[in-house]
């Protein structure tokens, strides 16, 4: 996913912080986004409301809008209720950023739900994070336990998010080794499970290097056998072995979780302690 440069970031964090203060949102769990539209001067729209802008909801699959004529916004209710939040929270932050009106558009599926193609676009997914987690409460909150796919889905009851974008949002905030592999559900022609997406803390970058594995998940590997285990139980767990940057195998604590979409798997390693070879 295209990531915001450091700069814009720093500013989508001054800006949302001043927002949820504004609001006082807070360290209120889960972000009271109705709260934030008084903030950003906005109001829910009606979609009958949205055709004399040229927009036709039903029939362009439209998920949200922000129409900056009416300072009004567009959430399809029919999202589920994660998905729902974050489509708001995204709306939000093209109505709070005052440099995203020249180049507004409408957001679809294939823009919210998928690598965002523009800056623009990537701000706001950017910024609709920070909104429901909260920026650095989060990474305060989070540090609390070691990561784990229970601590994470507790979490995401809290946030009011989904187990998929809180894991995201807990690797790459974590200080400890920790990454995250989204696998697909569907097998390959030779049995392997695609590999979607990765994404590493900081730690795990400099201990093991990215965490993606190009070739997917092989048939008979631990991480292929750890999906499938949660493909029936819903959260699986296993000890295996990583090597490091320097050659040398590192124990990790493996758990994978099944959303119904995708395999979520979590690579968990001891923030410090010698190397341990693999028998």
């Amino acid at each position: 996913m295209t990531e915001p440069a450091s700069f814009t970031r720093r500013r989508l964090e001054r800006l949302v912080d001043g927002a949820l203060r504004s609001a006082g949102a807070l360290g209120v769990l889960p972000t009271p986004l109705e709260a934030l539209r008084d903030v950003a001067r906005v109001r829910r729209a009606d979609p009958i409301e949205l055709l004399p802008a040229g927009l036709a909801p039903a029939d362009r699959m439209l998920l949200g809008a922000f129409w900056y004529a009416e300072r009004a916004l567009f959430v399809d209710t029919g999202q589920s209720e994660p998905r729902r939040r974050f489509t708001e929270a995204h709306e939000l932050v093209h109505a709070l950023c005052p440099w995203h009106e020249a180049v507004l558009r409408h957001d679809t599926e294939d823009e919210l739900f998928r690598p965002a193609r523009e800056a623009i676009e990537a701000e706001a997914n950017a910024g609709a994070a920070l909104l429901i987690f909260q920026g650095g409460e989060f990474r305060r909150r989070a540090a609390a336990e070691p990561p784990s796919i229970p601590w994470a889905l507790r979490l995401a009851a809290e946030h009011g998010a989904s187990a998929h974008a809180t894991l995201h949002h807990l690797v790459e905030s974590h200080a400890d080794p920790v990454a995250l592999l989204v696998a697909g559900r569907f097998a390959r022609r030779d049995g392997s499970l695609p590999v979607w997406r990765s994404v590493e803390s900081a730690s795990f970058r400099a201990r093991f290097g990215p965490a993606r594995q190009p070739g997917g998940l092989a048939p008979g590997s631990d991480l292929h056998a750890l999906g499938e285990a949660a493909r029936t139980a819903g959260t699986a767990g296993a000890a295996l072995v990583l090597r490091d940057r320097a050659g040398r195998w590192r124990r990790c604590r493996a758990e994978s979780h099944y959303n119904r979409h995708a395999f979520l798997i979590l690579l968990a390693a001891p923030r410090g302690g010698a190397a341990r070879v693999a028998a």
